[in-house]
């Protein structure tokens, strides 16, 4: 459609333009420096009604046109929103259980695996898909819609150990020596004497 509008409104430019310089002006025109009686040749005696009738067919085709290639082809204004993956890498989510989500209703998404950006001959996405069997795995999804600029890509990386591929886990921490408990001491028998140790002065 963008091929074929674009082409003819190159060939109505063309020919608005031929028709404008085979008209008789000042200079006779363009069929005067081919030797001129070119388009009275051509259309007979009426010359000036039937190029006065193509000049406005064109020119209004020519600004149809126009005003339809502008529409068509500019580029829009509006962009999708950015694709979302549910749940966060934080979250340790099973393989099966990870899905991307869109605020632009009706906006088709495509991501990839392998690292490389995504396009619209990327892998689809599909509601209840299985996007990775496997971690530690790098997701790029981007959200496409006809007539609207395309999201920003979102990254996102699963590392199965339930962190983030930015944070690093915290240090362990060694439990605390055990501390033994003192020597119980036994009380001494009534009217026993003292035991005596070697060395002990007398």
């Amino acid at each position: 459609m963008d091929i074929f509008l674009g082409t003819l409104f190159i060939v109505t430019c063309i020919l608005l333009i031929l028709v404008v310089l085979l008209q008789r002006g000042r200079g006779g025109g363009l069929s005067a420096a081919f030797g001129g009686g070119g388009g009275s040749g051509a259309f007979g005696t009426k010359t000036g009604d039937v190029f006065t009738w193509v000049t406005i067919v064109l020119t209004a085709l020519f600004l149809l046109l126009a005003i339809l290639t502008v529409y068509v082809l500019a580029p829009p204004r509006q962009q999708v929103a950015q694709p979302a993956f549910v749940p966060p890498p934080e979250a340790n989510p099973a393989p099966g259980a990870v899905r991307i989500e869109c605020q632009t209703t009706d906006a088709e998404i495509y991501y990839t695996t392998d690292g490389s950006k995504p396009t619209e001959d990327s892998t689809k996405y599909v509601v209840g898909d299985k996007l990775f069997e496997q971690t530690p795995i790098m997701l790029k999804a981007r959200a496409f819609k006809e007539n609207t600029r395309p999201s920003e890509i979102a990254v996102v990386s699963y590392t199965g150990s339930g962190e983030s591929a930015e944070t690093q886990p915290a240090a362990e921490t060694q439990p605390a020596a055990e501390t033994r408990p003192a020597a119980e001491t036994q009380p001494a028998k009534p009217g026993a004497a003292p035991e005596t140790r070697p060395g002990d002065s007398e």
